[in-house]
This record gives structure tokens, C-alpha cells and sequence, in this order.
């Protein structure tokens, strides 16, 4: 592996596999077993805690006797890291480790059909609430990624076949076929039409059918692809979800569509002209001169290590399509192993106006940056293997 992303990627690693891949997360507050007292029992209470230990420049989990936790989406970010560095390097260590993680999902899916995956975590937003442990489609479709490669990497079909399952339950508790249109929908007792969560359910159904042979998938894709791909808007953004009040247009949400599209593209066809004013919109909207990703278009702030490392898996997802993408994800490595990697390997959360805060999180700083690091140091060993052909 290069110098430049090598150490960085030991680092982290070392940090998780000295923790075992558990941690604290953003949004965890309402494991706390003060909760109940400090909420009041409130669905205001509830997001007024959430938001308050997120957005705490000191970790208050602690003292609010939160522990450290597995998560599924968090497990299944490192599982791809690991696949992808033995793809890299032929590191039997990281081949050990992504076969122990990808069981670990089977193990722990929490669907009641085919397999499914939520959060180790109560949720309150502003839209709606689940319990611990409710599959949603973005834990879901995260681990389904990760168990394609697994297949794709290790050269194991076993996970491609778990793969397969995970599509039974997205095909059988979380697509919605009303009023003439079909998609998925983020969790199997709501119905709200959210993008980036749509495009991620189809971009597992594409990748099932393009590397296990299922053919009743692409159609399926196809058709609750077209509910998201109507909605992209002139400027090519895609709103975050139908509805008025959703429509806020973000960084790391628009590079969920444009990778899902991308891996969309090869069962679906049809993608390129909108992908192509997707990713203008991305590249023109979301990042100041010298790179930094921005959060939402029109504001830099919060600088969050989310964005850094969506950034870099969108750029190699495109990279067949778009000259100076793999030096674009080189870039934007730089500049997060610079700027938000701590000395003792875990990545930072947040740069704001006032604070930075540094609290470490597994599923939505340290394993995302890990998983992305370990795509560009694939990619990159590619690259090089084409090159002394």
C-alpha cells in the first residue's frame, strides 16, 4: 500500500480491532437508561436528548452510562474495508477478519424473513420513530453491499447467497407498490419516498442480479428506480425525500444516489444523462476550491468526516465515467486523514464555527472513513497492476 494511505488505514484499524469494532454513535442517546427520566417520555424529550448528546462537543455517553456497542451498518462498513485490503494486498489477517464480520451479520439479522438489519439503538427524529433493532433499508442495504464483497473479493459465494436473502426481505417488507408506482420504502411501517434510501434498496437488487444470475431482480430495480429518477430536479439534484418539508438537497445523501445509480446502471441501463447532471450538480454544488466537501449546498458547516469518506467512494464509483476521479478521492483522503484523524486512529465527528468535536464514533466517522481509505487503496493497487502489465 502507499505511504500516504497506508499508515492512516493502520491506524484506524488498529484503533477497531482494539475496541472490536464497538463503539459509540451520534445518535445513541436514548440507550441511556436515564432516558425515560430525562425525556420525560416524550416524543420532544426524546429528540431534544438525541440532539443534545450528538451535537455535545465532550462525549456525555459516559456519564449517561451509554456503552460502547456492535452496529450493524458500522460492521458491515468494516467488513467491505477488510475484503477490500486483502483484495489490495493479499493481507490474510484483513481476509480473517472480513469472514469473522460478514458472519457476524448473518448471525445478527434481525429481519423475520430473508435478512435484515437496524440500528443497536432507539430512534426519534423529527419524522418519525422506531425501536432498537428495526430493519431499516440503509443498515440493510449497507450490509447486503458488504456481503457482495465478500462474494466479489473473497471469491466466498456463500455471501453472495446471504446477499440473495437480503433481497427477499427488501422485495417482501420494504417495497411499496401503490398509485401506479413501485419503491422501497426506509422502513417496513412507514411510507414516506426517501431518495437516497430508495436508490440504495435498488442498488442491491442490481448488484444481486448482476453477480449471482437472479433474474426477477433488475425488473423490480428498474421499476421503483424510475419513482426516484422522476423526482432529480433541473439543476440535477434530487431532493432528500418527497413531501413538503423534505426537500433539503445534502452531500453525503446525493452521493448515496449517484453510487447507487452507478452500481444501478449495469442491470438498469438508461442512468448516464442523469447521472452525469447528478454528478455537475455534486462536484459544482458540495465542495469549496480547494475540495472540502460542504454539508448541504450554499453552507460549508457543519465539516463533517461523513462527507469526506462518501466523497471518496463516490468519486471510485464513477471513476470509469469521469477523467481526475481517482485523484479527486486521493485529494479528499488527504485532506480527511489531515484534518480529521485523530492521533490515536479514530476520526473526529464534526468541525463547527464554535467547536470541533472529536467524540469517537464507529458507524459514522472511523468505519466509513475506513471503508473508503481501503476502496482507494484497491482501486490505486489496480491501477499500478495495469500499469507494470
Amino acid at each position: 500500500m502507499s505511504v500516504v494511505i497506508a499508515d492512516p488505514i493502520a491506524r484506524i484499524r488498529a484503533w477497531g480491532e482494539a475496541r472490536d469494532w464497538k463503539g459509540y454513535d451520534p445518535y445513541d442517546a436514548l440507550n441511556s437508561p436515564l432516558a425515560p427520566y430525562l425525556t420525560l417520555g416524550t416524543r420532544v424529550g426524546r429528540r431534544v436528548l438525541t440532539q443534545s448528546v450528538k451535537l455535545s462537543p465532550l462525549n456525555l455517553r459516559p456519564a449517561l452510562r451509554i456503552a460502547p456497542a456492535w452496529n450493524a451498518k458500522a460492521i458491515a462498513l468494516v467488513a467491505s474495508g477488510y475484503a477490500r485490503l486483502w483484495a489490495a494486498s493479499a493481507d490474510e489477517a484483513a481476509r480473517g477478519q472480513a469472514r469473522r464480520w460478514l458472519g457476524w451479520l448473518v448471525d445478527h439479522s434481525t429481519a423475520d424473513m430473508g435478512l435484515g438489519w437496524g440500528y443497536h439503538f432507539d430512534v426519534q427524529t423529527r419524522f418519525f420513530a422506531y425501536r432498537s433493532g428495526t430493519p431499516n433499508i440503509i443498515a440493510t442495504s449497507f450490509a447486503a453491499h458488504a456481503l457482495h464483497d465478500g462474494h466479489e473479493l473473497l471469491g466466498d459465494r456463500e455471501w453472495g447467497e446471504a446477499a440473495s436473502r437480503t433481497c427477499d426481505f427488501l422485495v417482501a417488507s420494504l417495497l411499496q407498490e401503490s398509485d401506479g408506482r413501485a419503491y422501497f420504502r426506509y422502513l417496513p411501517s412507514e411510507r414516506e419516498l426517501v431518495h437516497n434510501a430508495n436508490v440504495l434498496g435498488c442498488s442491491v437488487l442490481a448488484r444481486t442480479a448482476a453477480l449471482t444470475g437472479r433474474g426477477d431482480l433488475p425488473a423490480t430495480a428498474a421499476s421503483a428506480l424510475q419513482s426516484t429518477l422522476v423526482a432529480q430536479q433541473p439543476d440535477g439534484a434530487w431532493p432528500y425525500a418527497e413531501g413538503a418539508g423534505h426537500g433539503w438537497v445534502d452531500n453525503f445523501h446525493t452521493g448515496y444516489v449517484l453510487e447507487g445509480l452507478m452500481a444501478c446502471e449495469a442491470v438498469v441501463g438508461d442512468l448516464r444523462e442523469r447521472l452525469e447532471r447528478g454528478l455537475d450538480f455534486w462536484e459544482r454544488e458540495f465542495f469549496l476550491t480547494d475540495g472540502t466537501p460542504k454539508y448541504f449546498a450554499g453552507q460549508t458547516l457543519p465539516v463533517d468526516a461523513h462527507n469526506y469518506a462518501q466523497a471518496i467512494e463516490t468519486w471510485l464509483a464513477v471513476a470509469s465515467w469521469r477523467p481526475g476521479a481517482v485523484a479527486s478521492a486521493t485529494r479528499t483522503a488527504t485532506q480527511l486523514v489531515e484534518r480529521m484523524l485523530a492521533a490515536d486512529g479514530h476520526v473526529a465527528f464534526q468541525k463547527r464555527r464554535l467547536w470541533t468535536s472529536k467524540v469517537p464514533f464507529v458507524r459514522w466517522t472511523t468505519a466509513p472513513a475506513f471503508r473508503a481509505l481501503a476502496r482507494l487503496e484497491l482501486v490505486r493497487s489496480r491501477i499500478a497492476a495495469e500499469g507494470s502489465a
